[in-house]
């Protein structure tokens, strides 16, 4: 097999009959069990396990420090994300994403083509055979990691200590209040377009990073979603609250 290692700032293609091919992957923290079948121009990350057994497809793309189950499936052209776990004995489809730090449920099944955002958890022996309605809470809780509760979930943002937007710096969120604006229109084709942009607690952590500012949370409806993506779009929220991150940066 060939595959593609990470080389001095970017991906080298090496020749798994190499005589110090063995070498090259534990200098990069790899490991590799028994019987494992990886396929041609696959890319595998730094300190990335493959457990025994497991079966890698054409093309397919490991992040750093994933976890691959036992006996686990990953299809051609997959995509598995930076420290995501895939659970023993579980099966990722063909052209299939999983998000960084999302975990994958023992013997879980995820079908050709789906997507599951960063930090989601699919339980074990969970089927997921295709992409849920864009505007479903299944789809939702898949890219974002958000269960929503009878048409509600509560979203996350970081901002700037006196609540006002990174992006623009103009806006400003306040304590137990809300906004709406009516003109405008569900486009998921539109991800960053006007409204107000929320995502999962996690996301939002990573983002302030070491940024100077907090986290909000707020309410928001299903029927107020205009575009669904490993974060939101909204044209209405409301109850902002601030969320106490300390211990989780």
């Amino acid at each position: 097999m060939k595959v593609y290692l990470f080389d001095g700032g970017k991906y080298e293609l090496f020749d798994s009959l190499d005589t110090n091919f063995t070498e090259k992957l534990k200098k990069r923290g790899i490991t590799i069990g028994n019987n494992t079948t990886i396929d041609n121009l696959t890319t595998i990350g730094y300190k990335t396990t493959i457990d025994y057994n497991a079966i890698i497809g054409y093309k397919a793309m490991i992040g750093y420090k994933a976890m691959i189950g036992y006996n686990a499936t990953i299809g051609d052209y997959a995509t598995i994300g930076n420290k995501a776990t895939i659970g023993n004995k579980a099966t990722i489809g063909d052209y299939t994403t999983i998000g960084n730090y999302a975990t994958i449920g023992y013997k879980a099944t995820i079908g050709d083509y789906t997507t599951i955002g960063d930090y989601t958890t699919i339980g074990n022996y969970a089927t997921i055979l295709k992409t849920p309605p864009t505007f479903s809470e299944l789809n939702i809780l898949l890219l974002t990691g958000i269960v929503m509760n009878k048409g509600r979930g509560i979203f996350y943002k970081a901002v700037t200590p006196d609540l006002t937007d990174f992006y623009e710096g103009i806006y400003q969120y306040k304590i137990g209040k809300g906004d709406r604006n009516e003109d405008l229109k569900q486009d998921q084709k539109i991800e960053c377009g006007k409204g107000w942009h929320f995502t999962s607690l996690w996301r939002a952590v990573s983002f302030l990073e070491k940024r100077d500012g907090v986290i909000i949370s707020a309410t928001i409806k299903l029927s107020d979603i205009l575009a669904v993506h490993q974060n939101v779009r909204v044209k209405a929220f409301s109850n902002v609250q601030i969320v106490k991150i300390e211990g989780l940066v």
